[in-house]
């Protein structure tokens, strides 16, 4: 009951994923699952951790997204209940959607790039991010990841028997060339969660500069809540 997108940047070299689930917590699967000049994966359908420590180790030591796709799948005898996607530094991507993840269930591997899910409405759910993805290759990966995950959601999103699931968690995870993320955002318990990692999206966003200035050069820092206070500002006066 879970949809992702996880993706490189051809231009900046950033790996990302955004996710969005009925279960709450998704952001926790995250957990190892990026590395700086290496690669991203994710295994989702009945997650299992370590996969994403395993991946992101074998790329480190030289394999391709594929040959390190084919040891998960050859070391997981319970495979069938997996789907795991991986996308390496050299823009290669790969995806597995195990026989008895819940249906429906499927993945769309594009350039650098892949979608996926389980207990989905359908297959046009994996086309419509696929294209939300597609659709600003400017605009950034981490607004290119959001509006992946929106475009998912505006198409159907999740079903259970007769029912449209709503997406009560989310989370948006990019890394750069640094050992430490540069977004890691996360939304859980709430109803419309997709909408509210937008909203903080938006606030966020503006405030990655500042941070990072003010660990540079702690001495000549804004106090945090005069920073907050000029943002707000602002908002208002962009907002007349």
């Amino acid at each position: 009951m879970t949809y992702s997108i996880i993706a490189r940047c051809p231009r900046t070299g950033q790996f990302g994923i955004a996710i969005a689930s009925y279960s709450i917590a998704i952001g926790r699967y995250c957990d190892g699952a990026l590395r700086a000049n290496t690669g991203v994966t994710l295994t989702l359908g009945f997650p299992l951790p370590r996969n994403n420590y395993l991946a992101i180790n074998l790329l480190a030591q030289g394999r391709t997204a594929g040959q390190a796709l084919a040891e998960l799948i050859a070391n997981d005898p319970d495979n069938a209940y997996r789907q795991i996607a991986i996308v390496d530094r050299e823009n290669s991507a790969v995806a597995h959607t195990g026989a008895n993840v819940s249906k429906w269930a499927g993945h769309h591997v594009g350039k650098g790039c892949v979608a996926f899910g389980d207990a989905l409405a359908g297959q046009p759910i994996l086309a419509a991010m696929a294209a939300g993805f597609e659709a600003d290759p400017d605009a950034g990966l981490d607004e290119q990841l959001l509006a992946a995950l929106e475009a998912g959601r505006d198409a159907g999103g999740m079903a259970g028997p007769n029912v449209r699931l709503p997406e009560r968690s989310a989370a948006l995870t990019v890394w750069g060339n640094r050992t430490y993320n540069e977004v890691d955002l996360r939304v859980d318990v709430h109803e419309r969660a997709i909408d509210e990692l937008r909203r903080i999206y938006i606030d966020y966003k503006p405030s990655i500069a500042y941070y990072e200035e003010r660990a540079r050069s702690p001495r000549n820092a804004i106090p945090a809540m005069e920073f907050a206070d000029m943002l707000k500002k602002h908002q208002e006066t962009q907002s007349r």
